[in-house]
């Protein structure tokens, strides 16, 4: 089997009122992609703090960001973003943000060029019914519960947050199935919708228009019980772990409408080649 490409590059961002500004990267780091990121992340409404966030969000075309966000000192309120960049199939492998940022600490004071990274030839370790069960038990399990089917179903949520709400998204981010979570993009705080983020915390964020218009929290709270939620809470709380490895190794919708066709297609090779036999 291919392995797939460990590299990853980085860079430092620092966005203020005169615009945003790349002052290290790697090498061969997309400076203007990640500006125009770092831009549509969204200005700051006077008053509010970033003590710390992260996102994920496609970079380019075959690529995937995991962004840290913090205020910085200085006049202008500016915002430091320091930007993970790795291949898509990486990250597929992956698909936890938090957990791919934490395993390379920032420096915020290095500016100029900047040495690539590499992932260990390791994966993250296996979630657990005990993590899951203290998360469900501790943390806010109506919300927690309504935005993991939702998003599973292939809905935005949109929770409005006057500060970060890291330990809600990042307790959110446990629940979902593996394929999910590689391919749906989180913000534990942002000022503005362009990035299109399926689960993004913060202040007044003004929806943008699209076919995908987010869920706000009470929706969230109310959202229909279904199968992958139940059933997730019947393994966690039954201590099922053979049940919870194989929701979280759940397809996705795309995954599933992909394979019904492949077998529509074989389906209608195999009835031609059958006539032509005959």
């Amino acid at each position: 089997m291919r392995l797939p490409d460990l590299r990853i590059q980085q860079a430092i961002a620092i966005a203020d009122a005169r615009g945003v500004k790349v002052i290290a990267s790697s090498p061969e780091f997309d400076t203007a992609e990640a500006e125009r990121i770092a831009s549509l992340f969204g200005a700051r409404p006077a008053g509010v703090r970033c003590p710390l966030a992260y996102f994920a969000c496609p970079f380019a075309k075959q690529h995937v960001a995991v962004v840290q966000v913090e205020d910085r000192p200085g006049s202008g309120d500016p915002l430091g973003f320091r930007f993970l960049v790795l291949s898509r199939e990486l990250y597929h492998h992956l698909g936890d943000p938090f957990a791919i940022s934490e395993r390379y600490p920032v420096n915020w004071n290095i500016s100029g060029t900047l040495p690539d990274l590499t992932w260990p030839m390791e994966v993250l370790p296996e979630r657990t019914i005990e993590q899951l069960d203290g998360i469900l038990k501790h943390g806010d399990g109506p919300l927690l519960l309504g935005a993991t089917q939702a998003i599973v179903d292939g809905c935005r949520v949109l929770i409005s947050r006057d500060a970060p709400e890291e330990q809600l998204v990042r307790d959110l981010w446990q629940l979902l199935p593996d394929r999910t979570r590689a391919e749906r993009w989180p913000a534990s705080f942002a000022f503005s919708d362009e990035l299109g983020f399926h689960v993004a915390i913060g202040p007044g964020i003004v929806p943008t228009p699209s076919e995908s218009k987010p869920l706000p929290e009470e929706a969230v709270r109310d959202y229909p019980s279904s199968s992958y939620e139940l059933n997730l809470q019947i393994a966690i709380e039954s201590g099922d772990r053979v049940a919870l490895r194989r929701l979280l190794a759940r397809r996705t919708l795309q995954d599933t409408v992909r394979l019904a066709i492949y077998i529509v297609v074989f389906a209608l090779v195999v009835a031609v080649l059958f006539r032509f036999v005959l």
